[in-house]
C-alpha cells in the first residue's frame, strides 16, 4: 500500500505531475536504516564520551605516589655498622602498599632476607623494591599504575615488626641505589 498517493498528470506547459510512491515495506526499510545510523552515532559518541571520561581521569591520576601511609621509622643511612640501602615505614599489619610510579612488574614472591618482595621497573628504567610484606598482590609481568595496590604490609624475613622496606635503584637494578626520600621529593612526593 502506498503511503501517499499521486496520479499521473500533466501541469502546465506539459510538466509531469506524478509523484513518486513509496511503499510502506519500503519506507520500514529505510526507517531500519535510519535507526541503525542513529544507534551506531550513539555508540560512537558514548565511546568518544567514555574514553574523553578516560582521559580526564588518567590526566587527574598523579605521576607518583608514596608506597604507604604511614611511619618513618629508619632512613637511608649507615644502621647497625652497614649502610640501609632502603627507608623503613611502619604501618599495621596488612595495611595496602602502593606502585609508587606507573611500571612493569620485573619479580614478586619470595626473597631471601625480604620475605616477600616486589620490583617495579619504571619508564625512566629506575626500579623500586618493596619488601617485607604479608600478601603480594601482583604477579611478575603486570603493568601497574602510580596508586595502585600492589601489596599488604608484612612483617616477613629479617624484620622487627610490620613495615615496608623501600628501595630505589636508579637507572635498573645495576645502577646505584639512591636514598628514596629524595628521589620521591624529586616527583613531588613526601614522606
Amino acid at each position: 500500500m502506498p503511503l501517499y498517493a499521486g496520479g499521473a498528470g500533466e501541469g502546465e506547459e506539459g510538466e509531469s505531475t506524478a509523484r513518486k510512491q513509496l511503499t510502506t515495506a519500503e519506507a520500514q526499510a529505510r526507517m531500519q536504516v535510519l535507526i541503525a545510523d542513529r544507534a551506531a552515532r550513539a555508540a560512537q559518541s558514548a565511546d568518544r564520551a567514555s574514553r574523553a571520561a578516560a582521559e580526564r581521569a588518567a590526566a587527574a591520576r598523579p605521576d607518583f605516589v608514596s608506597p604507604l601511609a604511614g611511619r618513618l621509622t629508619s632512613c637511608f643511612c649507615p644502621r647497625w655498622g652497614t649502610m640501609h640501602m632502603g627507608i623503613d615505614i611502619a604501618a599495621p599489619m596488612l595495611t595496602p602498599i602502593f606502585a609508587v610510579g606507573d611500571g612493569v612488574v620485573t619479580e614478586a614472591g619470595p626473597a631471601s632476607g625480604f620475605g616477600n618482595v616486589v620490583y617495579i621497573q619504571h619508564e625512566n628504567g629506575d626500579v623500586t623494591l618493596y619488601g617485607h610484606m604479608e600478601v603480594i598482590e601482583v604477579d611478575t609481568g603486570d603493568i601497574v599504575a602510580a596508586g595502585e595496590e600492589i601489596a599488604r604490609v608484612g612483617s616477613r624475613g629479617f624484620s622487627t615488626g610490620p613495615h615496608l622496606h623501600f628501595e630505589v635503584y636508579a637507572g635498573g637494578l645495576e645502577g646505584e641505589r639512591v636514598d628514596p626520600i629524595d628521589w620521591l621529593a624529586a616527583r613531588g612526593v613526601r614522606i
